[in-house]
């Protein structure tokens, strides 16, 4: 070997550190933190530890987004290694892996996974996936800036990774201010529902934000006539002087969109590829680009058809736009239904209606499915009283096999009641990134929809759950509503474990304490609203809490599996009222797991 030779190596002697963490996604950060404060002890400048810092959670945390539910994945390996011309980081991982794709590009907005792989590349120098059974390894490589004299390439390069990274933010704050644009406006017209009887100047105030924030360029509205057989125009936007649409006949022919989608319920696309037939009247007001046709329903019942237009041939509506149009929409139609109720009003007609709606609602609200979630099983019920109220429940899967609980009652009855429980469902439902941090999550709730509830004296009380099969437990955050009950194996009673914060409207700024419970194999846990506690026997005794906490201790020692718990729960509640219909709304969620 000769001396220059010998002098390269000692110009790159390198130190390095090697940490095992648990497959974690909490245990990834606060690896990459130690890892940071490690590559700051080397003299990296702060924007080389930032970009490894985001790199390393990235490749960590997809590694951890891999691993089998309900398996018990083999620890992380985390190896980096600092000379002076370059660093290199390799991950190991025990999990199934992935196929790395053979490019890698930005992905689109609708997408919900992709950005990870693109921030890594975009962070380093070179990016090898070695994927193998059993045991998968990550590596990833940075040049160290050189000295200043000699920074003017790599500063080039950061130039230019920082333009991308420009660009993807660009997208996602335009996404993220479209989504903030259309929140504000739902809070505004869930407002204003009941207190209009105007239905087109609601109709035209509400299209034309919905045109603004999708951006179309015509839309069109349609009502079905009151004898159910054609479609009448209301709205034509931007109202085209003296244009006037006729009605379209539902008996008709196909060549209407609007036809079509009425009768099968369904959304219609059209754009240059396929475009309206040359007979359709839409053409009228959107004779190229693309386009959108939606029903909407109440009930079960045809309200009517709602058109969007775009002039441009290239910019077809996206996923999330098309979804605008969906809750726009849906608030219209409660509000073209209220105001035909009050045309039509006798008192108890018009309650009996009102109930009906916000029943539907209600019931819209509740998951079509039961996600799995093993070793625990899941099982809910939500019947409702004679008086419709706003309580509902929501079971939300995530990718890495958890699942986030949540149950909720509204004050009040009605539509207003069942219109907020849809606004907060959709609220939290908005925030994934949260859903681990259930305080947090109740939180950050409570301040977006305080104004709205406050401005209507409103209020409302949650239950929120973070089930974790891996790590066998349940976090939990309650915003004044009826306590965790909680049953452990060999345990002689059941208890209610946790605190409680103020329900979500009264103060603006409030931190929610959460409670991490576990839940080992034969555990049972219960959430619910007070319709079960408040039941009342025909003396007109209540159930009340103690009460529940035998029925939950006798439910886990009589029953194997979620299902028959709850069944057993609404049994024995039955049997306390001598069946007599509930006064209020009881809903549950039962959680078992399987020993």
């Amino acid at each position: 070997m000769n001396s220059n030779s010998i002098s390269t190596l000692r110009r790159d002697f390198r130190s390095s550190l090697r940490i095992e963490i648990p497959c974690e996604f909490t245990a990834v950060r606060n690896a990459t933190l130690q890892l940071r404060e490690w590559l700051a002890e080397k003299s990296l400048p702060e924007a080389e530890l930032g970009a490894w810092e985001l790199a390393l959670v990235e490749a960590g945390n997809n590694a951890v987004k891999y691993t089998v539910a309900g398996s018990h994945p083999l620890p992380i390996e985390i190896e980096i290694s600092c000379g002076e011309r370059e660093v290199e980081a390799r991950i190991t991982d025990h999990t199934p892996g992935f196929d790395w794709p053979s490019e890698v590009k930005l992905p689109d907005l609708e997408s919900e996974s992709g950005r990870g792989l693109f921030l890594i590349k975009s962070l380093t120098d070179s990016v090898t996936y070695l994927r193998h059974s059993g045991q998968n390894v990550l590596v990833m490589r940075r040049a160290r800036p050189a000295a200043e004299k000699e920074s003017l390439p790599d500063a080039d390069r950061l130039q230019a990774r920082l333009a991308e990274a420009e660009a993807a933010l660009t997208d996602m704050t335009a996404e993220l201010a479209s989504s903030y644009e259309s929140l504000v406006a739902m809070f505004r017209y869930s407002a204003e529902l009941g207190a209009h009887t105007d239905v087109k100047d609601f109709s035209r105030r509400l299209l034309r934000d919905l045109m603004q924030i999708a951006e179309a360029d015509s839309a069109v509205l349609r009502l079905l006539s009151a004898d159910g057989k054609r479609l009448e125009t209301l709205l034509v936007l931007p109202e085209p002087g003296r244009l006037i649409l006729p009605p379209v006949e539902l008996a008709g022919d196909l060549s209407s969109v609007e036809v079509g989608s009425a009768r099968n319920r369904q959304d219609i696309w059209f754009d240059p590829t396929e475009p309206l037939d040359k007979d359709d009247p839409l053409r009228a007001v959107m004779p190229v680009g693309n386009g959108i046709c939606h029903a909407f329903v109440v009930a079960d019942q045809l309200v009517g058809t709602a058109a969007l237009g775009r002039f441009a041939a290239d910019k077809p509506f996206t996923a999330a736009q098309v979804n605008l149009l969906h809750t726009f929409i849906d608030f219209l139609a409660i509000q073209i239904v209220n105001a035909r109720l009050l045309n039509e009003r006798t008192a108890t007609h018009v309650t009996r209606r009102e109930l009906e709606i916000a029943a539907e609602i209600q019931r819209s609200l509740l998951p079509e499915t039961v996600p799995a979630c093993r070793p625990f099983e899941l099982s809910a019920a939500c019947q409702s009283a004679l008086q419709v109220g706003g309580d509902f429940y929501d079971l939300i899967s995530t990718t890495d096999g958890t699942v986030l609980l949540v149950i909720a009652d509204v004050m009040g009855k009605g539509v207003p009641a069942a219109l907020f429980a849809a606004v907060l469902r959709s609220t939290i439902r908005s925030m994934p990134q949260l859903f681990s941090k259930p305080g947090e999550l109740l939180g950050s709730a409570n301040r977006t929809l305080y104004s709205d509830l406050s401005r209507v004296d409103m209020f409302a009380t949650a239950k929120v759950a973070y089930l974790n099969p891996q790590r066998q437990e349940i976090i939990s955050a309650s915003a004044g509503h009826c306590p965790l009950l909680v049953w452990q194996p060999g345990a002689a009673q059941a208890n209610a474990p946790g605190q409680s914060g103020f329900p979500l409207g009264i103060e603006q700024d409030v931190k929610y304490p959460q409670t991490v419970t576990p839940l080992p194999p034969g555990a049972a846990a219960l959430l619910y609203t007070d319709g079960l506690t408040e039941t009342r026997n025909a003396a007109g005794e209540m159930l009340g809490e103690k009460t529940l906490l035998q029925l939950l201790t006798q439910a886990a020692a009589h029953t194997g599996d979620a299902h028959a718990g709850k069944h057993f729960l609404l049994r024995r509640l039955a049997d306390f009222c001598d069946h007599a219909p509930p006064t209020d709304d009881q809903t549950l969620i039962f959680i078992r797991h399987l020993a």
